[in-house]
């Protein structure tokens, strides 16, 4: 076993600094063929979240699951950690600055994404370091910024890469051979803020074969640095004493099995070639398929048929599944989503069921911007007309509940303002019942002298439905329905006048001022949020991409604040675009990163240890 014939020995030191608690964590499992070393940064938005603990953990026990040093592995434990922080958003968001180091005692490498550190020496120099993946670090590279500064600049935690990300890209090595008296250490920023590279770098070059003296040098020069305030900081040494070596017998035995297998290979490639050729081309039809089942079902949904519109896209979902096009499958399977909930909301629509329609239209909202929008117009403009339906209604009702009162006048504007807005939405049976109305208005009116006996029960009466109206008026303000606030208070303070109480009155106008303030606030923001939008656009189109998503959270956030769905989910979109373009930018600009595999590691004390 691999472990047996080499020597690695390691130590640690993690401490909280100035902080409460300490953000770091540090482990690492050492199996008879495998070891994998792992040290994490949290990076906390709240301060008793534990990012870099779960991170730590998610590796090391995806690691123990099925030890490999392979990029292909690497990958895998990393994006299992990465998953197990993104489930965490639901209660809270968890972020961590992440370095690997899996090694087969003979050769290594390394992942890392954020600022937590790697540094490999050899024969006294520096052999290898990582690169952190932030903003500073950018601008070091492209000459804007000395590296002298990189650990005072104001973006050296400006990440690009964390785990805790949803489009998660760490940075993984290739094959590193090992040899003996390599030392390899980990880091994190509470170290490198405080003591400069070419200190630590003195420090190990310098080193003997115990790391952990050299570990108590690094914390000593921190200390003596006297800073007001000392951030969270671990560091961790790996000493490589002696390296496994193969044995002849074994590595002749591995060079015959590879013959045999070259040979097999071969001859199944040219066994499998004239298959492949065939299958591709019986894909290359069933692709050409499943697009022209794509294309009618957008045609249709175009043309508002959602009805044959969801039989071509189960026709075209049943190709992409022959296909096992995931990605296609997906997509249409949004699509699907979207066109049975409108098919669902239409049913209830049609009958007249508008509050279940609503819910239901609503449920499509959220699912639409996962399939291009499709449907977007379409169900805004049923969502607007059931919006009109409802204001219709209200105003009938409170033109009925002045109609009982008496109060003629404001019954009618009522009714007239049903009236008007069921004509503006085309709501046919709205704009009769609002004419009925009216006329039932006029009449009483021409019957409005009626005997006295009824007087005080009819203002009495005005009195407790100004009270209904306020408290209907107050819940609409809790609600945030700053419209249907003002028309209640509105009301209330009708009734109050006719029932000849005053006491009430200041009150009331107080809300009405308070709702007529909230409704320009909305409209402000929106006004702002509005502004923000265009800026946002106008940056996208000159191609400053970080402007313009800055521009669009904002946006996003007060529409969010304003219950405006549909502009939400457009600046969804356009984050989405803006990120798109982001990524791109950034993947011309530094070395692609290849695809890294999650790993995991048992636990270690947060106080030193060490292992051989």
């Amino acid at each position: 076993m691999r472990k047996q014939n080499s020597r690695f020995n390691t130590n640690f030191i993690s401490e909280e600094g100035s902080a409460l608690k300490n953000s770091d964590y540090f482990a690492y499992a050492e199996l008879d063929n495998f070891a994998c070393y792992v040290l994490a940064d949290g990076i906390e938005d709240i301060a008793d979240t534990e990012s870099a603990k779960e991170a730590v953990e998610s590796i090391i026990a995806k690691f123990q699951e099925k030890p490999s040093m392979s990029k292909a592995s690497i990958h895998k434990y990393l994006k299992y950690a990465n998953e197990v922080l993104l489930k965490a958003e639901k209660y809270m968001r968890l972020k961590a600055s992440i370095v690997v180091a899996i090694t087969d005692y003979e050769s290594l490498r390394l992942a890392y994404a954020g600022n937590a550190r790697i540094r490999l020496y050899r024969n006294n120099k520096v052999f290898y370091k990582s690169t952190d993946t932030s903003l500073s670090t950018e601008m070091v590279s492209k000459e804007l910024l000395s590296e002298d500064a990189l650990s005072r600049h104001e973006q050296r935690s400006n990440l690009y890469a964390y785990l805790g990300q949803k489009n998660f890209s760490p940075a993984i090595s290739g094959k590193i051979k090992l040899f003996d008296t390599d030392i390899l250490i980990l880091y994190t920023k509470g170290i490198w803020e405080n003591v400069s590279e070419g200190e630590i770098d003195k420090i190990f070059e310098n080193s003997g074969k115990d790391p952990s003296e050299c570990l108590e040098e690094v914390e000593t020069a921190l200390l003596d640095k006297n800073r007001k305030y000392i951030d969270n900081y671990t560091i961790a040494g790996i000493y490589i004493d002696k390296v496994f070596i193969e044995s002849d017998t074994k590595k002749k035995k591995r060079r015959r099995l590879i013959l045999i297998g070259s040979i097999v290979a071969v001859v199944l490639i040219l066994a499998t070639f004239i298959a492949i050729y065939f299958y591709t081309r019986y894909r290359r039809e069933l692709k050409e398929d499943m697009d022209t089942h794509y294309d009618k079902m957008l045609k249709f949904i175009e043309m508002e048929n959602y009805k044959k519109a969801d039989t071509e896209c189960e026709d075209s979902i049943k190709k992409a599944e022959s296909l096992r096009d995931k990605e296609m499958k997906d997509l249409l399977y949004h699509y699907e989503q979207v066109i049975e909930g409108i098919l669902e909301a239409d049913e209830k629509y049609d009958g007249k069921s508008y509050s279940e329609a609503k819910s239901l239209y609503e449920l499509v909202l959220d699912e639409i911007p996962y399939a291009d929008n499709a449907g977007l117009s379409y169900v805004k403009g049923k969502l607007d007309f059931i919006s009109g339906y409802e204001s219709v209604n209200l105003s009938l009702d409170n033109g009925d509940i002045l109609l009982d009162s008496e109060i003629y006048d404001r019954a009618r504007e009522r009714y007239l303002d049903a009236k008007n807005e069921a004509r503006k939405i085309g709501y046919e049976e709205g704009k009769l019942k609002a004419e009925a109305k009216l006329l039932a208005v006029d009449q009483a009116i021409a019957k409005d002298q009626e005997g006295k006996q009824a007087e005080a029960d009819k203002q009495s009466k005005n009195f407790q439905s100004a009270n209904d109206m306020l408290s209907a008026g107050d819940e609409a303000l809790s609600k945030g329905d700053f419209l249907s606030a003002r028309a209640n208070y509105n009301t209330a303070k009708d009734l109050l006048e006719k029932s000849g109480e005053s006491a009430g009155l200041a009150e009331i106008e107080e809300k009405i001022s308070t709702a007529d303030k909230k409704i320009n606030e909305s409209e402000e923001e929106k006004k702002s949020a509005n502004g923000y939008a265009i800026t946002g656009d106008e940056a996208f189109l000159r191609g400053d991409f970080e402007t313009a998503r800055e521009n669009y959270e904002y946006a996003r956030r007060l529409y969010v604040k304003l219950n405006d769905e549909i502009n939400t989910i457009e600046m969804d979109k356009k984050l989405n675009d803006v990120q798109k373009r982001i990524d791109e930018k950034k993947q011309k600009e530094a070395v692609p990163s290849t695809a890294t595999n999650e790993s995991t590691v048992q636990q270690t004390s947060e106080s030193e240890s060490s292992s051989n």
